[in-house]
């Protein structure tokens, strides 16, 4: 499948699809499955429900400004949002491991 390129607001759609996708800056972008800010995964796309790791300073977990604008932009579409600390933990956070549920 060719990689679209969009704009925030179009990868996190793609995202939610499961396509693969990424802003022109390269900032933002997903392989369908994960959700990259920078190359940070900040979300993972597993079976019907998408999870995002809340990396914003409300947890304690700033990374920088624009990775918090994504997370933003992907809470909101989000089935699930979890604490940083969790999701490290978590094998969503990997991208080469498969989902336990």
């Amino acid at each position: 499948m060719k990689l679209l390129r969009t704009n925030n607001d179009g990868v996190i759609r793609a995202w939610r699809r499961g396509d693969p996708a990424r802003n022109s800056r390269r900032s933002l972008y997903t392989d369908g499955k994960h959700l990259f800010s920078y190359h940070l995964v900040i979300g993972a796309h597993t079976g019907n429900t998408c999870v995002v790791a809340d990396y914003t300073a409300a947890t304690g977990s700033f990374q920088t400004q624009t990775t918090s604008c994504h997370v933003g932009l992907a809470k909101r579409a989000a089935d699930l949002v979890m604490h940083p600390r969790v999701w490290m933990v978590s094998p969503l956070s990997k991208t080469n491991e498969e989902v336990p549920f």
